[in-house]
């Protein structure tokens, strides 16, 4: 029979080798988690990516004045679609200035259209065309708020972001509406 030394040395070796190996697979599932964020994150961007450029689907506006106006298609195109909500601060901004930015979308001939996670909306903002529901923002890849979609004038979507202040739609707007410059092909 084995001394009793050599029982005790061998059953903590196994448990040490045990214990390394536990170690070495949670780092692994780790790293595999991370890995996954990784891949699931570069898909999301390419898929956002894909969007650009390509129609945008039919969503009905709503609103006084916009009866049978459909996103992408004239007069409802081009658009700027901003993405606000009442439950958001930095949306007040937004709306204490929407009536004075669509009028200077309109002097561009870009119509001005809310997306709208709920039906209401406040005063200064109720005469202007809306999309309303998380439907609509998803169908146009806007998740938060203050956001803007591009719509150019053959319904498709040109660009799209996250705003930081009313300043920065014009500017935005200027850049979108230069002319496209088809690049394929072309070396």
């Amino acid at each position: 029979m084995l001394p009793e030394w050599i029982l005790v040395v061998s059953s903590s070796l196994a448990w040490l080798a045990v214990l390394a190996l536990a170690t070495i697979v949670s780092q692994l599932a780790r790293r595999l988690q991370l890995l996954q964020q990784q891949v699931s994150g570069n898909a999301g961007q390419e898929r956002v990516l894909e969007s650009l450029g390509q129609p945008v689907p039919p969503l009905a506006l709503a609103g006084p004045a916009s009866d049978q106006l459909i996103l992408g298609v004239p007069p409802a195109a081009p658009a700027v679609v901003l993405a606000l909500s009442q439950r958001c601060p930095p949306c007040a901004g937004f709306w204490a200035q929407s009536a004075a930015l669509a009028a200077s979308l309109a002097a561009r001939n870009v119509l001005l259209v809310l997306a709208v996670p709920e039906r209401a909306v406040p005063a200064e903002a109720a005469h202007l065309p809306r999309l309303v529901g998380e439907a609509a923002l998803a169908a146009l890849g806007l998740s938060s708020f203050p956001s803007l979609a591009f719509v150019d004038e053959r319904g498709h979507l040109r660009g799209r972001g996250v705003l930081r202040s009313v300043e920065e739609v014009p500017e935005i707007v200027s850049m979108l509406l230069q002319p496209t410059v088809d690049t394929e092909g072309k070396s």
